[in-house]
Parts: C-alpha cells; structure tokens; sequence
C-alpha cells in the first residue's frame, strides 16, 4: 500500500519554543532573536514517520518551520507573510506532499488560508474542523468529570467572532441553559448572534467587554485571535471549566497558581494511530497531537487531497465529517492537559474540592452585571 505525504506548518510561539529548539539563543534579547528569525527562509524542522490507520492506510509527513513569532505575523504586511508561508509551501511540494496544514498564526492570517491556497499546486487546509470537534468532545468530557450538567450551565465563547469560535458558539448554544458571546467587534458580534439565532432559535447573550462577560459563567470556550493571556484569575468563577483552544493561550499562565478552584484544558490534544514519532519536542507526549495538525493526518490518510478547512466560514457539517473520519482512522482525544501537565483525575477531584471550599467560604456576593441579549 502506497504512503500518502504531508506538509504541516509550525512556527514558535514565544521565547520559550525558540530555546527548546536552539538552546543557544536563552539569554538574547527578544528583539536580537525576531530580526535573525525575519531574516531566515522557511526550512524541514522534522519529518514525521509511523502513521498508520485502523483502516491499515500510512502516511509521513514533514514539519516545515515557518519563521516568525506570532508579533511578526501580525505586525509585518500581510504581502510579506504570505511569501514567506508560500515559500514554505512549496518546500513542502518538493518534498512530495500532497496536502498542507496551517498551524498556528499561518491558519490566521489574511483570509485564513485562501490566498496560501491560490498559490501552491497541492491542497491546503487550516485544522480548524478538528479543532472545534475536539474543543467541544473535550469541554463535554470535562464538564461531566467535573460534575456539571451542561443543560444547567451558563457557557461563554471568547473570540466568538472568529473562525473557531463562532461555530464553537453554534454547536454550544443549544446544549447550554445560556450562551454568551464576547468578541471586541460589536457589529459582528450582533452578526454572530443572529446567526446563532437563525440557526438554533437561541438568542445569546454579547458583550466586548470580557470582564462583564465571564462574571458568573460556569464552561468558557476560548478561541482569540489575540497575543495570549486575556483571561485573568479574576475572570473566573470557582469551579469553572475552561477549554482553551487559542495558541498562544488566552488563559494567563498565573492562573495555574492562583486558581486551584478551576479546571483549564488546552483544547484540541489528540492521541494518534500507529507508532507515529513526529522527531520532534513540542513538549507533549509520544504520539499526542494538536488537533489542527491532526486534520491534515486524517485528510492525508483517508486520501482526501482537497481544501478542505479554508477561510473564515466553517461548515458545522465539515465538522461533523471530520469526527468521523478521525474515529474511522483511530484518532482519538488524548485525555487533557493544563499549563504544559498532563491532567489526572486527581486533579479534577482536587478541583471540585476547592470549587466547594471557595463557595462556601464566601461572605459576601456582588450583583453580576450581564451581557445585553440582542
């Protein structure tokens, strides 16, 4: 049987990404390291072997570095970063792949991966199908070790505008006793939730402001577009559940340390079939995935060589779809993690413990403000 091939881009997220790869560079002033990176082309960061299916199809693949930090990605023009990307891309074409992934800020850029498309000869797809699929199978397994019955639930999706959260948003809706909406954009925002409304006959609640929008919520879905950490320990309630899907993460890493009454998980952490070794350290287990990199895995072995997830309009059936091809393959959700851990059930029963210690030690309660329904 004939081995598929893909391409996947990654990039570093922060100081902490470009040490681990190049111990060398601990110590250099930020600003040293993001002109040496601007000045690098797109190169093989690792080629990924063992991939194989329930179905027995194989593939390997490559990871291609692109480059940049999540700063440049945002602050260099858009004609810049797409040449860089589509150099990327077609490093990855030599190479034989025959779809590509976007990880990271390459999904987010632009028009979320249209124009990368338009200018290489193979398929691109963004993971953000998968992602979502795994966000919310993952929000729903935690909230029942949690405890929690999501019908009774007050839910809040940040960065519900976008690509991720918007369908995460839709999906939520009818399975929560309330949804809000919290973007910085009012008027798409309102889009949003007429949308959400059209669809699901759920009117949700919206705000900009985030502090008014997470008082008293129960499960939060956090999918920004944002440069990481906009969700404080202040934000939060005790005993609330947190997916964190956005990279960098939107959850302050102080959290860990100061809410031990809260439930964080990374969104989107997959298990992969086969003895697949990516050869190299993203920091997380043998054969454990991010999602989005996951959907360019299962395309690539069920020989779907299509766009499959471009742009910012996501098919809630596209989503669907992928879920069921990932089960087809043997994919599936890698139990949870938190701050770079690998979370036990210890660990969700010591928070339900300080959920229960924090409420009722409470003395005094202050009137929630509420997000304004449409």
């Amino acid at each position: 049987m004939a081995t598929n091939k893909f391409a996947f881009f990654i990039h570093p997220l922060d100081m902490r990404d470009i040490v681990r790869f190049e111990p060398k560079a601990a110590g250099k002033r930020p600003e040293l390291v993001e002109k040496i990176l601007e000045w690098m082309p797109p190169y093989k960061a690792a080629h990924i072997t063992g991939l194989r299916s329930n179905t027995g199809s194989q593939a390997e693949g490559w990871f291609i570095a692109i480059p940049y930090m999540p700063s440049q990605f945002i602050s260099f023009s858009r004609h810049t970063v797409y040449k860089k990307i589509i150099e990327g891309g077609k490093l990855g074409e030599s190479f034989g792949a025959q779809i590509i992934g976007l990880g990271g800020f390459t999904s987010v850029v632009g028009d979320a991966g249209v124009t990368i498309a338009k200018n290489l000869t193979i398929p691109v797809t963004s993971g953000n199908s998968y992602t979502i699929y795994t966000a919310i199978e993952a929000t729903t397994k935690a909230a029942e070790l949690l405890g929690k019955d999501l019908k009774s639930c007050k839910c809040a999706v940040v960065g519900a505008t976008g690509s991720i959260g918007s369908v995460c948003a839709a999906i939520m809706a009818p399975r929560a006793a309330q949804i809000t909406l919290i973007s910085r954009n009012l008027q798409k925002l309102k889009k949003t939730a007429e949308s959400i409304e059209k669809k699901t006959k759920i009117k949700p609640l919206i705000t900009t402001d985030i502090n008014i929008g997470l008082k008293d919520i129960d499960i939060i879905i956090s999918a920004s577009a944002s440069s990481g950490g906009i969700i404080k320990s202040e934000h939060l309630k005790p005993g609330a559940l947190v997916c964190d899907v956005a990279l960098p993460h939107d959850v302050c890493r102080e959290v860990a340390s100061q809410r031990p009454d809260v439930l964080v998980i990374e969104g989107g952490l997959v298990e992969l079939p086969g003895d697949a070794d990516f050869n190299y350290d993203f920091g997380y287990p043998p054969k454990i995935s991010l999602a989005c990199m996951a959907e360019t895995m299962i395309l690539t072995l069920d020989g779907r060589f299509e766009n499959y997830t471009l742009g910012r309009n996501i098919k809630v059936e596209k989503v669907e779809l992928i879920g069921r091809l990932a089960k087809k393959h043997g994919f599936k959700l890698a139990g949870f993690r938190s701050f770079d851990k690998m979370v036990e059930i210890s660990k969700i029963e010591e928070v339900k413990e300080e959920a229960k210690k924090a409420i009722t030690g409470r003395t005094s309660f202050f009137a929630p403000s509420h997000p304004r329904p449409m």
